[in-house]
């Protein structure tokens, strides 16, 4: 028996996410191949590409700032994801450009890849509870019909991608590098294959399990990596020291070059702890996700603690996570646990020389690694998120193009008299006014305006 919730995720087809047993088992090594170092390679400089467009339109607002940097993360999470499905970058224009989809003057179709995944990922909720053959029906309003061209167009692009990989295999060809490319690879190739417990030889993913996962991919991907985003350019903007703290990081390992695409992935990345530990920290107070859907399968599991049996949780039970009482336990996580504090992701030197340089106190940190089952942002155990690299190197490599060179400040409301103290302040508040909306975000951020300056 699946979990209930899961179903509604198969708009595609199936995948790993709706998978049990021996088939999850299957789907999950061969969908694991798209996630690999030269995948986070490519990620690390479109996000780089991305990152440089959106800082200058930003800076094109001049001190007025921008308005919409929740919604143009968005597009930025869409434009990486597009270049990985379909290895096309695709320009960036903000909020206050012109709009970023591309459709045919007659009908409205979404006329690339990108535009029908930009449609579908704002309309998700729609797709995953409304039966697919509404969105075929006459006489539907413009944007309901839109959705289901989007569908339509996706799954064609999809298609044509894997007829086209198919050819290529059979001439013996390298790949084209897409998501759909790696997927379908895994199932022809017989060593990616692989066995099951039993011995058997895994069946390659069917056409639809390829479409499947792709959805899934995106799905999951974008998201939770824009609202992550949002939420630490807000929370950058009202903590200045904590800006101070991770210019400190880029300066040092990338003040001498000041051209991101000579950034290497393979030996900035790892170096960038700062950065991703901002990621961490805005993930354990403001995950998307609030929680993470386990299963007990056919079997009734016992939960214990300390070696006491405390309950049994019987067969086919959703048991759903609490992950914000779990991230803000002061047990775990100190007193201030409930404050926005990325350093307590950075340990410094055991035994540091007495007053350090900055050289010496970055080349000694170490990034925690959290007592096991108290920070499951993206799950845990077998069954933990496959695209958590992927949303890594994404965010490190935005954070790193971002603040290399500027300072992000809020802008003072002059209507109201604020101050720049108040101004963050306000910041903040729009920070702390978040619902669950499918996931966590802030509920309005239109009336924060944003502005990049040179430091």
């Amino acid at each position: 028996m699946r979990v209930p919730s899961h179903e509604s995720l198969k708009v595609f087809g199936p995948s790993v996410s709706t998978a049990e047993g021996s088939d999850w088992q299957r789907q999950r090594k061969l969908t694991a191949t798209p996630f690999n170092e030269q995948k986070s390679s490519s990620v690390w400089s479109e996000s780089l590409r991305q990152a440089n467009d959106i800082l200058q339109s930003w800076t094109s607002c001049g001190l007025d700032g921008a308005e919409y940097c929740a919604e143009d993360v968005r597009t930025l999470a869409i434009n990486v994801l597009a270049f990985a499905g379909f290895q096309k970058s695709y320009p960036f224009k903000g909020s206050h450009q012109a709009d970023t989809t591309t459709t045919t003057t007659t009908t409205t179709t979404p006329s690339t890849y990108r535009d029908a995944l930009a449609i579908i990922l704002q309309n998700v909720l729609a797709l995953l509870v409304v039966p697919s053959q509404v969105f075929s029906l006459p006489f539907l309003p413009k944007k309901w019909a839109q959705v289901g061209w989007a569908k339509t167009a996706f799954k064609k692009y999809m298609l044509e991608q894997l007829a086209d990989e198919k050819q290529l295999i059979s001439k013996g060809k390298p790949g084209s590098g897409t998501l759909v490319s790696n997927l379908v690879r895994a199932s022809e190739e017989p060593k990616a294959l692989g066995k099951s417990n039993t011995g058997k030889v895994h069946k390659p993913l069917s056409i639809d399990e390829i479409l499947g996962n792709i959805f899934i991919f995106n799905f999951a991907g974008h998201d939770t990596t824009s609202i992550s985003l949002a939420y630490a350019i807000f929370l950058l903007a009202a903590h200045p020291k904590v800006q101070d703290w991770i210019s400190e990081e880029i300066d040092f390992y990338l003040g001498s070059e000041p051209d991101p695409t000579k950034w290497q992935y393979e030996t900035t990345f790892p170096k960038l702890q700062r950065c991703l530990a901002v990621l961490l920290e805005t993930l354990r107070l403001y995950n998307p996700i609030p929680g993470v859907p386990k299963h007990t399968g056919p079997r009734p599991q016992h939960l214990t603690l300390s070696n006491t049996l405390i309950l049994d949780i019987p067969p086919n039970t959703l048991v759903v996570p609490g992950l914000q009482a779990l991230h803000t336990h002061p047990r775990y996580w100190g007193p201030d646990s409930l404050t926005w504090r990325p350093s307590r992701w950075i340990i410094p030197s055991p035994s540091p020389p007495a007053n350090p340089s900055l050289h010496t106190t970055l080349l000694t940190e170490k990034l925690l690694t959290p007592q096991k089952g108290t920070f499951i942002a993206w799950s845990e155990g077998l069954q933990n998120c496959p695209g958590k690299k992927f949303a890594q190197v994404e965010f490190v490599a935005t954070m790193a193009r971002l603040f290399r060179d500027h300072r992000a400040e809020a802008v003072p409301d002059s209507g109201l008299g604020e101050s720049l103290e108040e101004a963050r302040e306000r910041v903040m508040g729009v920070v702390r006014d978040s619902d669950v909306e499918l996931l966590l975000k802030m509920r309005e951020t239109g009336g924060v305006r944003i502005r990049w300056v040179e430091r």
